[in-house]
Order: C-alpha cells, then structure tokens, then sequence
C-alpha cells in the first residue's frame, strides 16, 4: 500500500468514527419506534377493544403511509438537504410516537400510525443519500452493512425493555403500554435535535477534517460524480415492460409481507406459546430471533462476497424464514417452538445483503435507480398488505391461518427466485464487499 493509499485510509477512517456511530443510533431509535406496536398490543388491544381485524389495519397503516409518501419526501429531500430534513423527520417520528400515550381509541392509534409513516417515508432513503456525500462507493458497502446492523441490535436491546415497560411501568395511574411509546419516542426528539448540528452535507462544512483531508475527500468523491452515466431517456414504458425488474420487486415484497408484519404480531403469538407467559418474558424470548440475526448476519453476507453466490444466499434465508412458522404452528411442545422462534431470526435477518446485489447485477444502468425504488416500494405494499390480510386470518382461522399465510408468501418468494437463471459473481479479495440497501 502506497503513501497515498495510507492517507486515503486513515481519511476514510475517520469520517467513520464521526458519522457512522450517530447514524446507527438514528436507526436503532428508528427501528425501535417502528415496532414497539406489538409490545403494546400485548394489553393496548384489550385496553382499547381492539380487534384481530383493527389491529391488523392499524398496522398496515404505516406502510401505506410509507408508500404514499415516499417519492414526495425524496423531492422534499432534494430541495431542502440531508442537513434539515433528516433531523425534522427524526423529531416527527419521535412526537408522533410519544403522542400514542393520550390514545383512546383504535382509531386514533391509526391515526398516529399512519402519521408516523409518513414522517418516516423520508428517513431512510434520505441516510442512504447521505453517505453519498461522506463515502467514496468502495466504502458504502462496509457502511451500510454497518448501519443495517443496528436492526437486529434494536430488537436484541427493545424486545425485553419494551415486554419489561408494558408489564410494569404503571406510574401515575397510566398504563404502561402509554409509557412505552413516551420512553421510546422522547430519546428519539432529543436525538433529532442533537441532529441538526452533527449532520452536515459536506465534509466543507465540519471543522474536524483539516483543509488537507477536506481536498483529498472532496476529490474524491467529484471523480465518481463525473463517471455517473446520464439516464434522462428512461420511458415510463420501458420500466413497465421489464419482467426482471418486476420479478425482483415481487421476490423482495413476498419476502417483506412475511418478515414486515410478523415483526408486529410475533410479540402476540409468542405470548401464546404459553398460558404462563408475562410480557416481561415474550420480551426476553424475541431476544432470540434478534441476537441469531445479529451474530450471523455479517457472516452471511460476507460468505456470500467470498463465493460470488448471490441466488441461494438470499433463497435459503427465504425459505428459513416459512418454515419457521409451519413449524411454529405444527407443534405444541414449547422448546420445539422455541428452536422454531431461533430459525425466524435466522430467516428474517440473513436475506438482504445477497438480495441488492441483484439490482446492480441484472438491471441496465438506465433502470437501477428507477428499480430500486420501485423495489422499496413494492417492499412498502408487501408491508401494508401483509398486516392488512393478516387481521382477517387471524378472526377467521386463529393463529394457523397466520402462520400458513406468512410461510406461503415465503415459499412464493422463494420458488420466484430459485427458477431465476443467475450466474454467480467474481469472488472478491478481502476488504471489498457489495453495497446493500433496505427499506
């Protein structure tokens, strides 16, 4: 490694010391904020009356918030800065949260369901966007895999504070269900107000790089600026005539419907593993999911960079995942549907880096960025329609619909992707990696 190299690195290491830890706290609050509805509805839905049915409208609500708002808050994006709107987002998100603590009706959780959707719309696409301003390309990778990490960690660190909240914080007569949504919406204002003075849209605009490094970046990241190939002639035609795209989209949302909604409902169908589970021990037991997900979600993703196997790094996660629940719902011996809850952690979390390789991998430049949001937003559908379609199950078959319901969508994702012809990718040296996206 030349002197050049090393000055490089230590740059690039630095600008990562200062923006990745900020921007992984973002995102763990982030994720938190999104799911801690399926702690609530340990004793929200008897609190409020609300149904199997209502429930499963209440939490599609945000995905179709999520949806609608999307390409809006992506122009609002472009108008405004990283610098403004990620930090008015991240105060939205987390009022709107909070405000879930006056609810006194099922209604009036939707309401704020779908608000939160629409204050998050912008959230990660727009961080996704922001690296683009502090990482030259070879970097992302490493970064987002980063960043995506904080999922599992939120999950590992929410699930026994959340089921701990709601069973015990009884303060001032309110019940503690209330409380969860204030003690996990207020840390994420003050983060949104700590934000508009760490985000900054350039390394111009930070006194922590000297003039020296501010160049060297600064060059760096004009060199890939002048390489980018211009796509103003994309039809709308062409978008719509590409089966590949419509194939991956439909793969991913399939995928999405089951993990998505299952995030919100396994809290309840864990409980009813057992009589004698308390919301302080449902909380503790989706550890397990989540610390799986955690410990081999890097390997996965860097086995498949090693091999160059894109197709069944992501199909096998897939099928993993349907066939944790048949085997959640085929038995009743508790440590089998214990190992089950472990392999949904393993399904859940081990699909997304071999996944967006695909984009890149079998889409003409012209449409990557176009398929890509395309692909998040069908990801949104397969939320909303997931959780919608689920509230009926659940009255109309109990929890076997359910479970057959989310292993379907699975196996339909997997069979989609399993008879695609895809040939594997030139295995990378240590230190490459593949850039990963998630919405």
């Amino acid at each position: 490694m030349n002197t050049s190299e090393l000055i490089g690195d230590r740059i690039v290491s630095k600008v990562k010391w200062r923006i990745v830890p900020f921007a992984f706290l973002l995102y763990f609050f982030n994720g938190m904020d999104r799911v801690n509805l399926g702690y609530a509805a340990l004793t929200m839905n008897k609190a409020l009356a609300i149904s199997s049915v209502f429930f499963g409208t209440i939490s599609a609500a945000f995905f179709i918030a999520y949806l609608i708002c999307q390409i809006p808050s992506n122009i609002v994006l472009q108008r405004v800065g990283v610098n403004k709107l990620i930090p008015t987002i991240t105060i939205l998100w987390g009022a709107i949260t909070s405000l879930n603590f006056f609810a006194q009706s099922g209604t009036q959780v939707a309401i704020f369901r779908f608000l939160l959707g629409v204050a998050e719309a912008g959230f990660f696409p727009g961080m996704i966007y922001y690296f683009t301003f502090w990482f030259p390309a070879r970097e992302r990778a490493q970064v987002t895999s980063l960043f995506f990490l904080s999922g599992p960690v939120s999950g590992l660190f929410a699930s026994p504070i959340s089921g701990w909240i709601v069973q015990n914080a009884h303060w001032l007569g309110a019940d503690g269900w209330r409380w969860l949504f204030v003690i996990e919406g207020l840390p994420t204002i003050i983060l949104g107000t700590l934000a508009f003075f760490l985000l900054k849209n350039s390394p111009r605009d930070v006194k922590w790089l000297d003039n020296e490094e501010k160049n060297w970046l600064e060059s760096e990241l004009a060199k890939e600026k002048e390489g980018k190939v211009k796509v103003q002639s994309l039809s709308f035609g062409k978008v719509i005539k590409n089966g590949t795209l419509w194939r991956l989209a439909c793969i991913y949302m399939f995928a999405q419907a089951a993990s998505q909604a299952s995030m919100f409902w396994m809290p309840g169908l864990v409980k009813g593993f057992s009589s004698s589970f308390t919301s302080t021990t449902v909380g503790f037991l989706m550890m397990i999911p989540n610390l799986l997900g955690l410990l081999t979600m890097i390997f996965w993703g860097t086995h498949s960079d090693k091999t160059g196997e894109r197709k069944y790094h992501t199909a096998l996660p897939i099928l993993i995942l349907g066939l944790s629940f048949v085997l959640i719902m085929a038995t009743n011996d508790l440590p089998i549907k214990l190992v089950a809850l472990a392999l949904y952690g393993l399904g859940m979390w081990n699909y997304f880096g071999a996944y967006w390789t695909f984009p890149s991998k079998l889409l003409a430049p012209e449409l990557l960025a176009v398929g890509i949001a395309l692909i998040n937003s069908c990801s949104s559908f397969g939320g909303f329609m997931g959780n919608y379609v689920i509230g009926f199950l659940s009255k109309a078959t109990g929890t076997s619909g359910v479970y057959l319901y989310m292993a379907g969508l699975c196996l339909a994702s997997f069979l989609l992707l399993v008879t695609m012809k895809i040939t594997k990718d030139q295995p990378v040296a240590p230190g490459e990696g593949v850039e990963n996206e998630r919405s």
